[in-house]
């Protein structure tokens, strides 16, 4: 994706895809969920991590997700528990998971979620924890058994979603392919005044705490749907101008 051409500082750059209307409402405001979990299991960890998973179009279904560890002195956390019937008690015998794979990289397969607010099933949840250099977690599904989501991303590659020792601070992400829709910068780049830079994109929706956007694939908006791209920049007698690029290429 292009981005245009320009001989001027100090300029801003707005997204928009035209002719696409799916989820044109308002966001739900996902700062003001309360964070509170009825029900909680005695965790083997000193501090357990804890993330929110919010799905349907209002975002109206609250998942929690913790991690914990299967033994007190373990090094990482290979537990997790994910409450599959969004009814905020985490004792539930289905809704502790093991993790899988090598310890700073593990996965927990989750299985299929029926969202019962929105009348929405969604297939094939996963969800990976890396430690490390770079520590993260990434959450991927089938949404309707239809369009792959992933989250929780960040402009940048990494650090991308990191849990928290507190619901209170945990991590708000938004899963879904019904809209409403925002775009994020992918590894956005200082523009190069005189030449042509790339811009890249994801589509999804925005969380809420760093790192947390959740994208749909490429393929999802349709190709004879272009994004525009509007540069707004003052040139050098100080007035405002703009200029908007089509961005098609699918990356």
């Amino acid at each position: 994706m292009r981005r245009t051409l320009l001989t001027a500082a100090g300029l801003w750059l707005a997204i928009h895809a035209t002719g696409f209307t799916a989820g044109t409402a308002e966001p739900p405001d996902l700062s003001s969920i309360v964070r509170s979990i009825s029900k909680e299991p005695a965790y083997s960890a000193e501090k357990p991590l804890y993330g929110l998973y919010v799905f349907g179009p209002e975002a109206k279904t609250h998942v929690w997700a913790v991690f914990d560890k299967s033994d007190a002195e373990a090094e990482t956390y290979d537990v997790l528990y994910f409450d599959r019937n969004a009814n905020g008690d985490l004792t539930e015998p289905d809704e502790r998971i093991e993790g899988s794979g090598a310890d700073a990289n593990l996965t927990f397969d989750i299985g299929d979620f029926t969202d019962a607010l929105a009348g929405q099933t969604h297939t094939g949840l996963n969800m990976s924890r890396r430690t490390g250099q770079n520590p993260m977690v990434m959450f991927r599904m089938n949404w309707c058994d239809k369009v792959m989501v992933r989250g929780g991303y960040a402009p940048e590659p990494g650090p991308y979603t990191e849990f928290a020792e507190s619901p209170e601070d945990a991590p708000v992400l938004w899963p879904g392919a019904d809209g409403p829709f925002s775009f994020q910068f992918w590894t956005p780049s200082p523009l190069t005044i005189g030449r042509e830079d790339d811009v890249r994109v994801f589509l999804g929706q925005r969380g809420h705490g760093p790192s947390t956007f959740c994208a749909v694939p490429d393929t999802f908006l349709p190709k004879e749907i272009p994004v525009l791209a509007t540069l707004v920049y003052t040139d050098a007698n100080g007035k405002e101008q703009r200029a908007r690029s089509e961005l098609r290429e699918r990356c």
